[in-house]
């Protein structure tokens, strides 16, 4: 169950996101990391809770339904679709630029591209009904872990304690754009409903298997952020700082074994993202097997089992997505801000639910607790909100104007990404 919680979580968080986060707010940044890291506890016992009263496979949905009816858990179902076509191209961009690392790639357009290209490779991977083993999938998690701690512990010796000042290069303000970026990489706590049915004894289980997790989670990610800010020097360009597990061991062990820290990048980027576009084409299945989406979309190859119909829907959308950023003139940290507050208020609406739903004065402080950090931390999302608003406005709006019948059919394939076990529906963190 440990293993299912950090594989849930890391991925982009501990190889993209420090490097953002740095080039935001410099060495203040730890601070982001630090309140992001005490909330996760709290925040992840909550799921837990949750999923042991209701182990139901469709995840926040299904909390939000049993605590405000079937109209409120569908406009969350489609809030989370939305979110994820959104976030899901970070992976993909994310894996471009370690891609560039190996091969020349330049930055713009071409390297979105190259994204979009990884996206689509996973969408045809699905289609082709095709599964990563589990074990395949420990194997590349464990190896990063190791090559984190190795690198991490040779990094840290070598750093310059003197690129701790300034500690807020770009103002104390930073901290909160820095706190939008790095709650990305905390996505995945409330990946407990799904396999909740399958864990032995998961009153339990789940309350100790949370403390080791983000205990350990915690170190990595505090561990990692502090390495780029100690090793890499404020002057670096934007590109290298982000690609922060490759540019740390180019410092400190050459570009040979740095390029071997690129490919060990990739494949753990690859395999998240096909988990990302397993779970999030499921979402697409069950919106439609709910009537919320059209019937098309529920099509299932009879062949490999396959909901080849959504797998189609999410090659549109993320193109979508991706051409608007490339128009944009933006990159990855767009789509960060773009879903960032929209994930912060699926949660805080499971909060909510969690209200009615769960019993007892500790775990009814700990909501409340939480609820109110939440509050707290929401105005730091600023242009995040506005996104977030548009979003759930689109959502309330299909649901309320164009209502659909529930249908029937042949449910799909379930294959394993580097989320562990996918069904369908999912949670957002199945997709991650």
């Amino acid at each position: 169950m440990i293993i299912h919680y950090i594989t849930s979580v890391m991925g982009v968080g501990i190889l993209i996101i420090p490097g953002h986060a740095a080039e935001i707010a410099g060495p203040a940044s730890l601070l982001a990391w630090l309140a992001l890291i005490v909330y996760s506890y709290p925040f992840a016992l909550i799921f837990a809770r949750l999923s042991v009263r209701h182990p139901d496979s469709r995840g926040i949905a299904s909390f939000v339904e049993h605590a405000f009816g079937p109209y409120w858990g569908k406009v969350i179902a489609l809030f989370l679709l939305f979110t994820l076509l959104i976030a899901n191209p970070v992976l993909g961009i994310a894996g471009a630029r370690y891609l560039s690392k190996l091969v020349a790639i330049p930055e713009g357009s071409m390297l979105l591209l190259a994204g979009y290209l990884i996206m689509s490779g996973s969408i045809l991977f699905n289609l082709l009904g095709l599964k990563v083993s589990t074990r395949v999938q420990g194997v590349v998690l464990g190896t990063l872990i190791a090559f984190l701690v190795l690198v991490v512990s040779m990094a840290l010796p070598q750093g310059d304690p003197g690129n701790l000042t300034p500690v807020a290069p770009n103002g104390w303000l930073a901290i909160g754009s820095a706190l939008i970026v790095c709650f990305f990489g905390f996505i995945g706590w409330e990946n407990a409903a799904p396999v909740a049915e399958e864990v032995i004894a998961p009153e339990r289980t789940f309350p100790r298997a949370i403390f080791w997790a983000v205990l350990l989670v915690g170190l990595l990610y505090f561990a990692m952020a502090l390495t780029v800010v100690l090793v890499i020097p404020p002057e670096v360009q934007y590109s290298d700082r982000v690609t922060v597990f490759s540019t740390v061991l180019g410092i400190i062990s050459g570009h040979e074994v740095a390029r071997v820290g690129n490919a060990v990048a990739l494949v753990l980027l690859l395999l998240t993202t096909n988990a990302w576009v397993l779970g999030t084409s499921r979402v697409v299945y069950a919106l439609s097997r709910d009537g919320i989406l059209p019937a098309s979309l529920s099509r299932v190859s009879a062949r490999t089992g396959a909901p080849y119909a959504a797998l189609l829907f999410l090659l549109l959308g993320y193109g979508i997505v991706v051409a608007a950023v490339a128009w944009a003139g933006k990159d990855e940290a767009a789509l960060i801000t773009a879903s960032s507050a929209a994930f912060m208020l699926i949660f805080l609406a499971t909060f909510v639910s969690a209200l009615r739903l769960l019993r007892g004065n500790g775990i009814r402080r700990c909501i409340w607790l939480v609820i109110a950090v939440t509050i707290v931390i929401l105005p730091f999302f600023r242009e995040s909100l506005l996104f977030a608003a548009l979003v759930l406005g689109l959502a309330f709006s299909l649901v309320h104007f164009f209502p659909r019948k529930r249908l029937r059919g042949p449910r799909p394939e379930h294959g394993g990404g580097s989320g562990g076990a996918v069904h369908a529906p999912t949670s957002s963190a199945d997709a991650r």
